[in-house]
């Protein structure tokens, strides 16, 4: 699934919610589904908002995204649901699941250190003792 086909699922009221977390307009707005679906399809085409997210992150933070980037699994908690709320993570909490849409995972991908710049670290660790930086 990819996220424009996941907006197809959302209420109005839903993508109205997601609208304003995005874009924390000053005035609300009031846009038909399509408008609002354009308008978050829109924040996320852009690679600068990607950026500013991916910085804003707590090294445990990235390490979940990570994670739901390899598609692991992870535990559903305050972050996750903080996912849910930007548009990147479908959760089923009846099922006690989730999704990321596949282009979201090829977007944190590019962002997220590499499983192989993790294993370096991890070597770089066990020669000489130390943390990597």
């Amino acid at each position: 699934m990819m996220l424009a086909e996941y907006l197809h699922t959302l209420s109005l009221y839903h993508l109205a919610d997601l609208y304003d977390t995005l874009y924390q307009p000053d005035v609300p707005h009031f846009y038909t589904e399509d408008e609002y679906r354009n308008a978050v399809a829109a924040y996320w085409s852009n690679p600068q908002n990607w950026d500013r997210m991916i910085a804003s992150l707590s090294p445990g933070e990235r390490q979940t995204l990570t994670r739901l980037a390899l598609q692991e699994r992870c535990e559903i908690d305050a972050f996750l649901e903080e996912l849910s709320s930007l548009g990147l993570v479908i959760l089923h909490r009846e099922v006690n699941r989730f999704q990321v849409p596949d282009d979201v995972r090829v977007e944190l991908l590019e962002r997220l250190p590499s499983l192989q710049d993790r294993l370096a670290g991890l070597e770089e660790e066990a020669e000489d003792g130390g943390a990597p930086v």
